[in-house]
């Protein structure tokens, strides 16, 4: 049984898939959607007026990714009133400008039956120092065609197959600011294989620099139907926030669990 870092048991979980428009439990989100484009609403105000779409109905809610700036889920914004004639004018829920001829999307969905999971994070890398970007280590020598490189003194930072080590500082520089290799594998707490061979030999005693190409993230949709990203979860973290759906993650997550 897998517990958070407050007092609630979890009865069992589930692996969630990444099925884009579809929610953990299998359910699809969007339940209908049609399209409609701006005719009036060139000031602040909470009436669009709209070319005729009769399939438009109270209660959707409006995106436009295009639009500057965009109208996404986390605007919130949603249809109170509609009115067909010859035109479709709708009263939404706050006010918004845009030009004529923009293209809106309006959706429904069965928000009210949504199944929430508390998301754990079974493998996350090992975090990074400081703010969780770049950590840095003293390097042996290395010769130009070898795979395998080797640090002086142990870092526990540098155990992400995507670490990039990207420069060396000091006496000693390696290929100075410029992306030099990628760890594929970590064999000890002082040994290290890159993806590719080295094209030039590594000078004992220079300092090597590694970042993430990607820090880790997910980003998740929420029961309130908002979409929130955390970056650099620890692992054996749940996620704060009730989680309906997982949208994506990188940087070396695995083994999540969708628990209820």
């Amino acid at each position: 049984m897998i517990r958070n870092y407050y007092t609630e048991a979890f009865k069992g979980g589930i692996t969630p898939s990444i099925v884009p428009g579809q929610l953990i439990d299998g359910t699809v989100k969007i339940i209908e959607s049609t399209t409609a484009t701006s005719v009036i609403n060139t000031q602040p105000s909470v009436t669009l007026v709209l070319t005729l779409n009769a399939a438009i109905k109270r209660g959707m809610y409006i995106t436009a990714p295009t639009i500057n700036p965009a109208i996404d889920i986390n605007t919130n914004l949603f249809v109170e009133q509609v009115v067909h004639g010859a035109n479709t004018t709708v009263t939404l829920n706050k006010t918004v400008t845009m030009q004529a001829g923009q293209v809106l999307t309006f959706f429904s969905i069965a928000q009210s039956s949504w199944k929430e999971y508390s998301l754990y994070i079974g493998t996350s890398p090992v975090q990074q120092n400081d703010f969780g970007a770049v950590t840095s280590a003293t390097a042996n020598a290395a010769a130009a065609g070898q795979r395998e490189v080797t640090i002086k003194v142990s870092n526990p930072y540098i155990g992400l197959t995507t670490n990039n080590f990207i420069t060396g500082s000091g006496p000693n520089v390696y290929d100075d600011g410029v992306l030099v290799g990628k760890v594929t594998q970590v064999d000890d707490s002082t040994t290290f294989d890159l993806v590719s061979n080295l094209a030039a030999p590594i000078v004992d005693g220079s300092i090597l620099t590694f970042a993430f190409d990607a820090l880790p993230s997910i980003t998740v949709l929420t029961v309130d139907n908002k979409t929130v990203t955390f970056t650099n979860p620890a692992q054996g973290f749940v996620l704060p926030v009730s989680v309906v759906q997982v949208i994506s993650f990188t940087g070396g997550l695995a083994n999540l669990i969708a628990l209820n």
